[in-house]
């Protein structure tokens, strides 16, 4: 049987990493995705971004969790995508409109890489989160996708596999949520250290936008904090500006393009 040889480019997004599908050909499937994301079979990554025309904007994101299933927003996935436009457009722009599940998002650039203004923020505090007692604060917010926030000490040391399921798969949160992890570093300089497990990939990742976007609401609410938030994770630094807009910005990555055997 003849094999289809598809097309990729491998992005990462301060370690949160994607595999990028221009235009492509095939039906995404979730066997598809499953196996491009598998990292011992396949080219390995967390998601899989398809990249397409739509009238109005610079291109269509959609968005694949390495579980095969749709998810509606990416932070990181979204710098990714606009980076690799850059990196194949003919014209370097200074701004990119780019459409997803539910919203569209303009990506600035910045320096050497790019900003997302994050436009969709909602459901602030929407769920009763008393009964959750383990850490110190507790938070909620959409960012495109939901999550959940605590606050604590040590989280490095965190199974954090074993800490974040309870949250991710609680029936309060429709459709499940993903869950970060937050210690404050430094106040003066707002500094703090993040982990988060993402749903829809099972575990956590080295870095997640919307995710450090809902930390920094976190850390706004309940401390005041404004203007440049530095979080950092496990893929490195990243900047949270909370004024008249959220802007989240990190670094990007090229890793390689190739084909795929499918």
């Amino acid at each position: 049987m003849n094999k289809t040889m598809l097309p990729f480019a491998k992005y990462s997004g301060n370690g949160n990493d994607f595999v990028i599908l221009d235009h492509p050909q095939v039906p995404v499937s979730p066997e598809l995705v499953q196996k491009l994301c598998n990292r011992h079979f396949g080219v390995g990554a967390d998601g899989v971004l398809t990249v397409t025309e739509v009238d109005g904007f610079d291109g269509e994101m959609r968005i694949f969790n390495a579980d095969g299933g749709e998810a509606e927003m990416c932070g990181n996935g979204l710098r990714c995508v606009a980076t690799y436009l850059d990196d194949v457009g003919e014209v370097k722009k200074n701004t990119y409109r780019i459409k997803t599940m539910n919203n569209n998002y303009l990506v600035i650039r910045q320096g050497n890489g790019f900003a997302i203004r994050m436009s969709e923020i909602k459901d602030q505090n929407l769920h009763d989160l008393s009964g959750f007692k383990e850490f110190q604060k507790s938070f909620f917010v959409n960012t495109g996708v939901p999550h959940l926030v605590f606050l604590g000490r040590n989280i490095k040391e965190l199974d954090i596999k074993k800490v974040a399921a309870p949250y991710r798969f609680n029936p309060m949160f429709s459709g499940g949520t993903n869950v970060s992890f937050v210690e404050v570093l430094g106040t003066g300089n707002q500094l703090a250290y993040v982990r988060t497990y993402e749903r829809g990939v099972e575990d956590e990742t080295f870095s997640c936008g919307t995710g450090l976007t809902a930390t920094g609401l976190a850390l706004a609410h309940w401390f005041g904090w404004n203007g440049s938030i530095q979080l950092t994770t496990l893929g490195g630094k990243h900047t949270i500006e909370i004024g008249q807009n959220v802007l989240f910005s990190g670094e990007v990555t090229c890793c390689f393009k190739g084909e795929a055997s499918i």
